[in-house]
């Protein structure tokens, strides 16, 4: 904690030294920080020292003044809490913490808002050998703090800045590439080439972070061919389900996760690594889009985050979606939320093995990946409740291009969101049919904001009992209906019911505006 309180002094210090003896070229000023304000709050490299834990080596600019237990919250998140073998490459991961700093307000009046209490942070952890440490090893993390939730096009940035050279303590750097992001535009909706390091970057920002399969339709090859790099979507995945499908307990699961997240249901990641359980996260998240997901989603979690300590302040949220590689944090949060008012959460193994991912669940197979997490308990949770008819087509072309190993790796991704996108679309039909036909005339007019009636959870199942729905469910004739009604009366009842009504309807009003004609580019000169 000492530790955390002289980089707070050496930073304030920092910046009162510099004001006299930098120039106005150099310097953050006010202007400038504002700009980068924009898609940032600041870079942070943090040390792992061997005598007292993760420590904040560097915030960049220096003027930006987090609390000691932001301080503490990011050190503690930009590393990874468990390490099976030593790692030879750079870990890329994400994370999100809230924002406990009273001098940083987070504003951001214009689409895309990000968020005004969250931090999104994005790092690139790496380890060397270096014979004059204690361990032989020297482990820092380079870190890129901001409001604004892109953590793939992020992660782009991070690995250039990373590649150049060793992640370490110098400003200079930081500096170069704080003055680029800092001449680029505001966020907004559309595309935008952004000069960074001697490269452009081009990122697309949908009008909403929901909207479904961002980064599938992007054109390669033309960016290929002109040595470019490929275009980045602001909310897509992270990574590609290329990999992640690898980590499953059986591919089924896959339905699972989608019916756990459309219902907003507590679900906890458990990976042996942050970049595997925060980029799962990542893709369990777009699986139901457009839905939104609305409640508190954490991609990777450590034993020194408040969430789910006993208490006010550090009890669980009703809904959450995490991330871990701790099996210690799995119980405490598990604990906490049987004690409070939220429901135990439904956990998802992730082994990153060779073996074959089996379609179906086996309760030994169940038990083993528990086992690999928690020595010495071998008892697996108990199956989970299915709505949904798992589309035996899917699952065994899946399988099929898993064993053909890396011949198939680019079509395994396409095929998984694709699939899903579909699901999430067929069982919105329903609602968008009812919600239709509830739209008063007045309304309906040009020019006018559309609304809808009050919703009638009764009516709208009366209106699924009649025109029904596309979807296929579980069981006998009898027990589909009740099926069908029962996941579409638990998602009417959940904050995704909320969350994506509301976007609808901001969409339709900011459409009926004008105000998502956005420039298809906005390309700045470098």
């Amino acid at each position: 904690m000492e530790k955390l309180k002289n980089i707070l002094t050496r930073d304030r210090s920092l910046s009162s030294s510099k004001e006299s003896k930098d120039s106005k070229e150099s310097k953050p000023t006010p202007s400038r920080r504002s700009q980068f304000g924009n898609w940032a709050v600041a870079f942070i490299v943090c040390n792992f020292n061997v005598d007292v834990g993760p420590e904040v080596e560097l915030v960049y600019p220096p003027e930006t003044h987090f609390s000691t237990s932001d301080l503490q919250a990011i050190s503690f998140h930009s590393f990874p809490e468990r390490q099976d073998s030593e790692p030879t490459e750079d870990i890329a991961f994400h994370f999100t913490i809230r924002n406990n700093s009273p001098e940083i307000i987070l504003n951001s009046p214009c689409p895309p808002y990000g968020s005004g209490s969250k931090f999104y942070g994005t790092c690139i952890f790496r380890q060397q050998f270096d014979g004059t440490m204690k361990r032989s090893f020297n482990q820092r993390s380079l870190v890129l703090l901001s409001n604004q939730n892109f953590p793939a096009f992020f992660t782009q940035i991070l690995h250039q800045m990373a590649s150049s050279g060793v992640i370490n303590n110098d400003p200079v750097p930081l500096e170069a590439a704080y003055n680029q992001i800092a001449a680029w535009p505001p966020p907004s909706i559309g595309r935008h080439d952004l000069p960074f390091l001697g490269t452009v970057r081009t990122i697309d920002i949908a009008p909403h972070v929901a909207f479904p399969l961002q980064g599938l339709s992007t054109l390669t090859s033309a960016y290929e061919l002109s040595g470019r790099p490929i275009p980045i979507c602001a909310y897509q995945p992270v990574s590609s389900w290329n990999t992640l499908a690898r980590s499953l307990p059986y591919l089924s699961e896959l339905y699972v996760i989608f019916e756990k997240v459309i219902l907003c249901e507590n679900v906890l990641v458990l990976a042996k690594s942050p970049q595997v359980c925060s980029d799962f996260v990542s893709a369990m998240v777009d699986l139901i889009r457009p839905i939104p997901y609305a409640g508190d989603c954490r991609p990777y979690l450590t034993m020194q985050s408040e969430f789910g300590l006993n208490g006010i302040e550090g009890s669980t949220p009703r809904h959450f979606l995490v991330g871990s590689t701790n099996p210690f944090l799995q119980k405490r949060i598990s604990s906490t939320a049987e004690n409070g008012e939220s429901t135990t959460p439904y956990v998802v193994y992730l082994d990153e093995t060779d073996d074959k991912v089996p379609i179906k669940r086996h309760h030994s197979l169940s038990a083993r990946a528990k086992a690999n997490f928690s020595p010495g308990s071998g008892e697996s949770q108990s199956a989970p409740t299915r709505y949904l008819k798992s589309d035996h087509s899917f699952t065994k072309t899946l399988d099929q291009m898993l064993k053909k190993g890396p011949s198939a790796t680019d079509e395994i991704g396409p095929l998984v969101r694709r699939h899903f996108s579909e699901l999430a679309a067929q069982f919105l039909a329903p609602l968008n049919r009812f919600l239709a036909s509830q739209t008063t005339r007045d309304t309906a007019a040009p020019g006018r904001h559309p609304q809808y009636a009050n919703f009638s959870e009764a009516a709208f199942i009366q209106s699924l009992s009649k025109y029904g729905t596309s979807l296929k469910f579980r069981g006998d004739p009898i027990q589909k209906y009740k099926a069908r009604d029962s996941f579409y009366e638990q998602f009417c009842r959940s904050p995704n019911f909320y969350s994506w009504l509301d976007m609808k309807l901001s969409l339709e009003r900011e459409a009926s505006a004008g105000l998502l004609n956005a420039p298809e580019t906005g390309a700045i000169q470098r």
